[in-house]
C-alpha cells in the first residue's frame, strides 16, 4: 500500500488505508483507528491533508506512528518543518511533501474497529518526483520503494 502522511491541525500519522473513491467531486475515503488521537483532531477540525513523502523521509514518517499527538508534538520532537496548507484553515503540512491533498472531512457512519472519512478534495499540489521513490507499506514494520526494501527497528 502507498503510505500517506495524514495530517490534522499541527499533528501528522502515517496512514495506509486510504483509497480514491470519486474522480468528479475529486474524493477519498480514510479509515481511522478509534483509538487514535487524530480521530478525535478530525472530528473537530473536519479537516486534513493527505501527504506524499520520498523514500527518504521513510525513518521519521513511519517513527510517527509510534508517538502519540496527545503527549507530544511530533513536528518538535522528530524535527519536522511544517508550513501551513493553502486551503484548509488549521492544517500544517511537511515542508518536503512531494504531493499534498487537502480535504474537507466527513464522518462515514461504520461500526467497525476503524472510522470512516469521506475526504473531498480542496486542492492539489505535487511534482513528478512524487512518483519515483514512494514510501511503500508491505505490512507489519515492513516498507519498500520501487527496488528497495527496508524494515523499521
Amino acid at each position: 500500500m502507498h503510505l500517506a502522511l495524514l495530517s490534522v491541525g499541527r499533528n501528522f500519522m502515517p496512514l495506509a488505508w486510504w483509497t480514491p473513491v470519486s474522480k468528479e467531486p475529486f474524493r477519498f475515503l480514510l479509515a481511522i483507528d478509534r483509538k487514535n488521537h487524530t480521530l478525535f483532531l478530525l472530528r473537530e477540525l473536519g479537516e486534513a491533508a493527505l501527504s506524499f513523502l520520498p523514500w527518504e523521509e521513510r525513518a521519521w514518517v513511519v517513527r510517527s506512528g509510534y508517538l502519540s499527538g496527545r503527549r507530544v508534538d511530533k513536528a518538535e520532537k522528530l524535527g519536522v518543518a511544517l508550513r501551513p496548507a493553502q486551503k484548509l484553515q488549521k492544517t500544517l503540512v511537511p515542508e518536503k511533501a512531494l504531493a499534498v491533498f487537502e480535504l474537507k472531512v466527513e464522518e462515514w457512519p461504520s461500526d467497525g474497529d476503524h472510522a470512516l472519512f469521506l475526504g473531498e478534495v480542496l486542492h492539489v499540489e505535487g511534482s513528478p518526483e512524487a512518483r519515483r521513490r514512494p514510501i511503500l507499506f508491505l505490512g507489519f514494520r515492513d516498507f519498500a520503494t520501487l527496488g528497495e526494501t527496508w524494515r523499521h527497528r
